[in-house]
């Protein structure tokens, strides 16, 4: 269990913290000086039957209030602490509020000091605790009356928090490792030493893991948990990893970073939120104010912008987004708290929502639907919201990735929601067994209607076809839709047209015929059919009038027109494109410039241009660079 600190300036945490484990927390110079904590503090102690606690003791002076929220960003246990002479001040109070803002439900109060004051008095600031507790989440937390210098009180704490500790269940160590790093510091014949709490996963001697948010890789030479040497740590413990890495300098590595598996590494500088503003705030959370975000152990700029409202009411609730000056490594589920731009009195917090926050559409109905699911706590049941909520599909791997969940995990999860996934362009998407039914019933009407009102043509392309079912251009999506479908042999291509299995083509006899002697001539001309001006001497035709039966039969999905005056034979198309799809597979960049395509088919530096621009405009290539990959 970890422990920690919490209370105003000079209202004995420090002394505390050494009655109940031995050790002086105030380890710097200046500390000693001035008789009161500045920074961070680290003690550990075993409190009998297995359980060794982990205490971090924080400052209260206001002016380190950055140093004490780095103490408490991901802890078990809260020992708020209150001089039974001064009772709640100050710091008392909003380092309160900061544990209410990062969800603390477990804690004690230590009462110090009641040497120095009657039993009335005593009695008096136990109803000044009590009254401050009301409504926060630790309005249930026991009361220790303590004098720290003659041990009043120790043991019944030490008790209590050795119980507390057995009935703590232990934190699973799933999902990949997450370390905040509070600390760090040069060991001698050891090197570079981070220190600080895990909050997912687990990590043993010889793991490369990454430093976030810069991306640095590193390797894990020693572990140090509970303050103990070890093989191995895991979520829920205190632990200083030795790490060592060929790009990895020591002033690269410091408090508010994070070291976490490289499948974690996603840093973001837009976060969608949940955000709760004290109800202490004299004004509204506006949008787009400047505030000092403080999540893990670090602290950043950021300007919240209010989805829905435009502001959230004092004592309100409602969604955000933190747009942040340098990005952060947060993930679903994270705690984060907002201080005002002076950085002189905390006015919000709550919690990270989606890490990956949009750009655009941020505000609108939709995403804030989309929110909802994703704020579901339960892994299941926020991604069977979101597949309601997303009929475009969800982005199954972002999902994981802000869940921290592995691939067993992952697996299990999308088998047991029976998502059908579709390996889109950018990554893999889910839909619900009902949206994907949708999905190919939406395909199969505007099909009939389609050959309903053009029994001439053989189908609309693939292009057409996503206009008219109404889903995203180039997701693929489409495409997933229609494979399964031509494997059940509902459907059928023909060239780049679709079709449904039982559509025949109805053309009239004239131009039926027509088309078979054109079809004839344009196939024994193979990769590099006649222009339209050959192919009319050939036939004996007025170009005019070949022309416009060629066009007539192109808006049909007969033949393709790739130029001007030129066509080719869907079939020979397909031909050209799949030399495409060779050439860039074959390249350890995925693209080839023309020179090799006209090698590739022999047809010559003209039409490999005409034919690649062909290409680019039915998606099955973009140019770039002076280079083509595939779409």
């Amino acid at each position: 269990m970890i422990v920690a600190t919490a209370g105003h300036v000079d209202h004995g945490k420090t002394t505390l913290v050494g009655a109940l484990t031995g050790v002086d927390t105030d380890r710097l110079k200046e500390e000693k000086e001035r008789g009161m904590s500045i920074d961070l503090g680290f003690a550990y102690a075993d409190f009998g039957h297995g359980q060794r606690i982990g205490f971090v003791d924080v400052p209260g002076h206001e002016r380190f209030l950055r140093n004490m929220l780095a103490g408490v960003a991901a802890i078990d246990f809260a020992l708020l602490v209150v001089a039974a002479d001064d009772g709640p001040m100050p710091q008392t109070v909003e380092h309160l509020a900061i544990l209410q803002l990062l969800g603390m439900q477990c804690g004690a109060i230590a009462l110090t000091k009641i040497d120095r004051v009657s039993a009335e008095r005593v009695h008096a600031a136990q109803a000044e605790v009590r009254s401050l507790l009301a409504g926060s989440g630790l309005e249930a937390a026991p009361i220790f009356p303590m004098a720290t210098t003659s041990g009043e009180g120790v043991q019944a704490l030490r008790e209590h928090l050795r119980d507390s500790a057995r009935a703590l269940a232990a934190k699973p160590a799933r999902g990949h490792f997450r370390l905040v790093v509070d600390r760090s510091f040069i060991l001698s014949g050891a090197g570079l030493v981070v220190a600080g709490p895990v909050l997912a996963g687990s990590v043993k001697v010889g793991d490369q893991l990454i430093v976030s948010p810069q991306g640095i890789p590193v390797r894990v030479r020693g572990i140090h948990a509970q303050n103990l040497p070890a093989d191995a740590a895991r979520a829920g413990e205190r632990c200083a990893l030795n790490i060592a890495g060929s790009e990895l300098r020591h002033e690269m590595v410091g408090r508010g970073n994070w070291l976490v598996a490289s499948a974690l590494h996603a840093p973001s500088d837009r976060i969608d939120v949940c955000v709760k503003v004290l109800a202490s705030e004299a004004r509204a959370l506006a949008h787009w104010r400047p505030v000092h975000v403080h999540i893990g152990a670090a602290v950043a700029n950021a300007r919240v912008a209010v989805l829905g409202e435009r502001a959230i009411a004092p004592g309100q609730s409602g969604f955000a987004q933190l747009v942040l000056d340098a990005p952060v490594a947060a993930l679903h589920g994270d705690r984060f708290v907002l201080r005002d731009q002076s950085a002189q009195r905390t006015i919000a917090g709550g919690e990270v929502v989606d890490p990956f926050g949009p750009s655009r559409g941020r505000a609108k109905s939709a995403r804030l639907t989309q929110l909802a699911a994703m704020r579901i706590p339960q892994a299941a049941h926020a991604l069977n919201a979101l597949l309601d909520a997303q009929p475009e599909g969800v982005d199954l791997e972002r999902f994981a990735l802000a869940r921290n969940l592995v691939a067993d995990e992952v697996e299990a999860l999308w088998t047991a929601l029976g998502i059908h996934v579709v390996n889109a362009r950018h990554g893999r998407l889910g839909f619900s067994p009902a949206r994907w039914r949708s999905l190919q019933a939406q395909v199969l009407a505007a099909l009939e209607d389609w050959h309903g009102r053009q029994p001439e043509s053989l189908g609309p392309s693939e292009a057409q076809l996503e206009a008219a079912v109404g889903v995203p251009a180039r997701s693929l999506l489409l495409s997933a839709v229609l494979a399964e479908l031509i494997g059940q042999h509902k459907l059928r291509r023909a060239g780049l047209c679709v079709s449904l299995a039982q559509h025949v083509a109805r053309l009239s006899e004239g131009d039926a015929a027509l088309l078979a002697k054109v079809s004839t001539l344009l196939e024994a001309n193979g990769l590099r059919p006649p222009i339209v001006g050959e192919l009319a001497r050939m036939l004996e035709m007025e170009q005019a009038v070949l022309l416009a039966f060629l066009e007539r039969a192109a808006a049909l999905g007969h033949l393709l027109r790739v130029a001007k005056n030129r066509f080719f034979l869907p079939a020979t198309m397909e031909t050209l494109a799949e030399a495409a799809r060779q050439l860039a597979g074959a390249s350890e960049q995925g693209s080839f410039d023309a020179a090799g395509y006209r090698d590739r088919t022999g047809i010559g530096r003209n039409l490999t241009i005409e034919v690649l621009e062909f290409l680019d405009r039915i998606r099955v290539t973009r140019f770039a660079g002076g280079r083509r990959r595939l779409a």
